[in-house]
Protein backbone atom coordinates (compact mmCIF):
# COMPACT_ATOMS: atom_id res chain seq x y z
CA UNK A 1 0.00 0.00 0.00
CA UNK A 2 1.68 3.37 -0.93
CA UNK A 3 0.11 5.36 2.02
CA UNK A 4 3.32 3.31 3.80
CA UNK A 5 5.87 3.45 1.38
CA UNK A 6 6.82 7.18 2.16
CA UNK A 7 10.09 8.46 1.50
CA UNK A 8 11.97 10.76 4.24
CA UNK A 9 14.94 12.56 4.65
CA UNK A 10 17.64 12.08 6.75
CA UNK A 11 17.17 13.53 9.45
CA UNK A 12 13.38 12.13 10.81
CA UNK A 13 10.91 13.15 13.82
CA UNK A 14 9.80 10.28 15.32
CA UNK A 15 8.05 10.81 18.26
CA UNK A 16 8.23 13.83 21.08
CA UNK A 17 11.88 13.71 22.11
CA UNK A 18 13.13 11.24 20.12
CA UNK A 19 15.22 11.72 16.91
CA UNK A 20 16.29 9.38 14.42
CA UNK A 21 19.71 10.52 12.16
CA UNK A 22 20.23 9.01 8.99
CA UNK A 23 18.42 6.12 9.52
CA UNK A 24 20.88 3.37 9.61
CA UNK A 25 20.93 3.86 13.80
CA UNK A 26 20.81 0.93 15.75
CA UNK A 27 17.59 -0.93 16.21
CA UNK A 28 14.88 0.83 18.13
CA UNK A 29 13.62 0.20 21.07
CA UNK A 30 9.51 1.05 21.99
CA UNK A 31 8.62 0.30 25.57
CA UNK A 32 4.89 -1.37 25.89
CA UNK A 33 5.54 -3.49 28.88
CA UNK A 34 3.68 -1.65 31.03
CA UNK A 35 1.05 -0.57 28.50
CA UNK A 36 -2.65 -2.01 29.77
CA UNK A 37 -4.74 -4.39 28.05
CA UNK A 38 -7.30 -3.17 25.62
CA UNK A 39 -10.75 -4.56 25.25
CA UNK A 40 -10.54 -7.91 24.49
CA UNK A 41 -11.04 -8.99 20.49
CA UNK A 42 -13.53 -11.93 21.02
CA UNK A 43 -11.08 -14.63 19.75
CA UNK A 44 -8.25 -12.25 18.90
CA UNK A 45 -6.89 -10.56 15.58
CA UNK A 46 -6.96 -13.03 12.60
CA UNK A 47 -5.77 -13.67 10.82
CA UNK A 48 -2.99 -15.73 12.00
CA UNK A 49 -0.82 -18.60 10.88
CA UNK A 50 1.60 -20.72 12.63
CA UNK A 51 3.78 -20.78 8.97
CA UNK A 52 6.10 -17.23 8.66
CA UNK A 53 5.86 -14.88 6.22
CA UNK A 54 3.92 -11.86 6.30
CA UNK A 55 1.46 -10.06 3.44
CA UNK A 56 2.42 -8.45 0.25
CA UNK A 57 1.32 -4.79 1.81
CA UNK A 58 3.70 -5.48 5.03
CA UNK A 59 6.78 -5.98 4.00
CA UNK A 60 8.52 -7.35 7.95
CA UNK A 61 9.88 -10.04 9.18
CA UNK A 62 8.86 -10.21 12.54
CA UNK A 63 10.70 -12.32 15.62
CA UNK A 64 9.57 -13.35 18.78
CA UNK A 65 12.40 -13.63 21.95
CA UNK A 66 10.52 -14.70 25.03
CA UNK A 67 13.73 -15.49 27.75
CA UNK A 68 14.06 -19.01 29.38
CA UNK A 69 13.69 -18.89 33.11
CA UNK A 70 11.31 -18.10 36.06
CA UNK A 71 8.19 -16.36 35.70
CA UNK A 72 6.66 -13.15 36.82
CA UNK A 73 5.06 -13.52 40.21
CA UNK A 74 2.08 -12.68 38.44
CA UNK A 75 2.94 -15.57 36.04
CA UNK A 76 3.55 -13.86 32.80
CA UNK A 77 7.09 -13.20 31.89
CA UNK A 78 8.39 -10.13 29.23
CA UNK A 79 8.45 -10.62 25.40
CA UNK A 80 10.22 -8.72 22.97
CA UNK A 81 8.57 -8.07 19.34
CA UNK A 82 11.00 -7.33 16.43
CA UNK A 83 9.88 -6.06 13.42
CA UNK A 84 12.89 -5.64 11.02
CA UNK A 85 11.98 -4.13 7.25
CA UNK A 86 12.93 -6.47 4.23
CA UNK A 87 11.04 -4.00 1.44
CA UNK A 88 13.10 -1.47 -0.50
CA UNK A 89 11.51 1.71 0.89
CA UNK A 90 11.43 3.27 4.09
CA UNK A 91 8.19 2.44 6.19
CA UNK A 92 6.27 4.42 8.62
CA UNK A 93 4.83 2.26 11.54
CA UNK A 94 2.59 3.06 14.63
CA UNK A 95 4.38 4.10 17.44
CA UNK A 96 2.70 5.18 20.30
CA UNK A 97 1.35 3.18 23.33
CA UNK A 98 -1.58 5.95 24.03
CA UNK A 99 -5.14 5.18 22.25
CA UNK A 100 -5.28 7.03 18.89
CA UNK A 101 -8.83 8.31 19.00
CA UNK A 102 -8.49 10.47 15.30
CA UNK A 103 -11.04 10.58 12.68
CA UNK A 104 -7.90 8.26 10.52
CA UNK A 105 -5.76 5.64 13.02
CA UNK A 106 -3.78 3.01 12.27
CA UNK A 107 -3.26 0.49 14.79
CA UNK A 108 -0.65 -2.48 15.03
CA UNK A 109 -1.40 -5.54 17.17
CA UNK A 110 1.35 -7.77 18.57
CA UNK A 111 0.68 -10.68 19.94
CA UNK A 112 2.07 -14.55 19.94
CA UNK A 113 0.36 -18.02 20.56
CA UNK A 114 1.66 -20.96 22.15
CA UNK A 115 0.52 -23.37 24.56
CA UNK A 116 2.35 -21.92 27.24
CA UNK A 117 -0.92 -20.02 27.43
CA UNK A 118 -2.68 -20.99 30.65
CA UNK A 119 -6.18 -21.60 30.44
CA UNK A 120 -8.68 -19.58 31.40
CA UNK A 121 -12.58 -20.63 32.39
CA UNK A 122 -15.79 -19.19 33.52
CA UNK A 123 -18.43 -20.83 35.43
CA UNK A 124 -21.68 -21.56 33.45
CA UNK A 125 -24.50 -20.54 35.58
CA UNK A 126 -27.04 -22.98 34.24
CA UNK A 127 -24.41 -26.58 34.37
CA UNK A 128 -22.54 -25.42 37.25
CA UNK A 129 -19.50 -26.80 34.72
CA UNK A 130 -16.30 -24.64 33.74
CA UNK A 131 -16.45 -23.59 30.39
CA UNK A 132 -13.06 -22.12 28.39
CA UNK A 133 -12.58 -19.03 27.35
CA UNK A 134 -11.88 -18.78 23.82
CA UNK A 135 -9.98 -15.45 23.74
CA UNK A 136 -6.54 -14.43 22.62
CA UNK A 137 -5.12 -12.22 24.60
CA UNK A 138 -2.50 -9.50 22.77
CA UNK A 139 0.70 -8.55 24.02
CA UNK A 140 0.93 -5.00 22.88
CA UNK A 141 -0.89 -2.36 20.76
CA UNK A 142 0.83 0.52 18.98
CA UNK A 143 -1.38 3.31 17.44
CA UNK A 144 -0.67 6.53 14.55
CA UNK A 145 -2.98 9.27 14.24
CA UNK A 146 -3.35 10.21 10.65
CA UNK A 147 -2.78 13.74 11.81
CA UNK A 148 -0.27 13.04 14.27
CA UNK A 149 3.47 12.22 12.40
CA UNK A 150 5.12 11.95 15.60
CA UNK A 151 2.77 8.82 16.50
CA UNK A 152 4.79 6.99 13.83
CA UNK A 153 8.03 5.82 13.56
CA UNK A 154 9.80 5.55 10.11
CA UNK A 155 11.75 2.45 9.59
CA UNK A 156 14.76 2.19 6.75
CA UNK A 157 15.07 -0.83 4.61
CA UNK A 158 16.86 -3.67 6.74
CA UNK A 159 16.27 -1.46 9.89
CA UNK A 160 14.80 -3.00 12.94
CA UNK A 161 12.10 -2.38 15.58
CA UNK A 162 11.70 -3.96 18.65
CA UNK A 163 8.79 -3.62 20.86
CA UNK A 164 9.50 -4.55 24.60
CA UNK A 165 6.19 -5.72 26.25
CA UNK A 166 4.77 -8.05 28.61
CA UNK A 167 3.01 -11.25 27.84
CA UNK A 168 -0.27 -10.28 29.76
CA UNK A 169 -1.31 -13.61 29.93
CA UNK A 170 -0.49 -16.52 33.07
CA UNK A 171 1.82 -18.86 31.71
CA UNK A 172 2.95 -21.69 32.80
CA UNK A 173 6.31 -24.01 33.76
CA UNK A 174 7.64 -26.27 31.03
CA UNK A 175 9.38 -26.53 27.51
CA UNK A 176 6.96 -24.84 25.09
CA UNK A 177 7.29 -23.81 21.01
CA UNK A 178 5.68 -19.97 20.65
CA UNK A 179 4.83 -18.13 17.69
CA UNK A 180 4.70 -13.79 17.13
CA UNK A 181 1.77 -12.42 14.71
CA UNK A 182 1.56 -9.02 13.91
CA UNK A 183 -1.95 -7.28 12.34
CA UNK A 184 -1.63 -3.84 11.03
CA UNK A 185 -5.46 -2.59 11.14
CA UNK A 186 -6.50 1.02 9.29
CA UNK A 187 -9.97 2.40 10.97
CA UNK A 188 -11.46 5.81 9.23
CA UNK A 189 -14.19 7.47 11.07
CA UNK A 190 -17.52 8.75 9.78
CA UNK A 191 -20.34 10.42 11.51
CA UNK A 192 -21.44 7.97 14.09
CA UNK A 193 -19.96 4.52 12.74
CA UNK A 194 -16.11 3.56 12.11
CA UNK A 195 -14.61 1.00 9.59
CA UNK A 196 -11.47 -0.48 9.37
CA UNK A 197 -10.02 -2.71 7.07
CA UNK A 198 -6.71 -5.02 7.28
CA UNK A 199 -3.23 -3.46 5.89
CA UNK A 200 -1.39 -6.20 6.22
CA UNK A 201 -0.37 -9.19 8.88
CA UNK A 202 2.75 -11.14 9.22
CA UNK A 203 3.57 -14.31 11.61
CA UNK A 204 7.18 -14.86 12.80
CA UNK A 205 9.49 -18.45 13.01
CA UNK A 206 8.21 -20.32 15.75
CA UNK A 207 10.67 -20.39 18.42
CA UNK A 208 11.21 -22.53 22.23
CA UNK A 209 11.40 -21.15 25.53
CA UNK A 210 11.93 -23.26 29.01
CA UNK A 211 10.07 -21.83 31.36
CA UNK A 212 9.98 -22.19 35.05
CA UNK A 213 8.53 -21.66 38.40
CA UNK A 214 8.14 -18.55 39.91
CA UNK A 215 11.10 -17.74 42.35
CA UNK A 216 10.26 -18.09 46.15
CA UNK A 217 10.25 -14.71 47.87
CA UNK A 218 13.30 -14.77 49.84
CA UNK A 219 13.07 -14.22 53.73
Amino acid sequence: MDRLKLRVPLVVLLSPGLILVGLAQDQLTIDASKQPSPPARGRGPFPSSISPGHSTNLPIRLELRIPSGPLQPDGTTPVDFVITNIGDDVISLPSSIKESDGASAYLLTLWFTSDAVKDAYFKDKASGRPVKIEIVSTSAELYGRSNDPHSFLWVAPNQSMKVHASSRVQLQPGTYAATAHAELLHSVAHDSSVSSEVVGTADSETVTTTLTATDPTPR
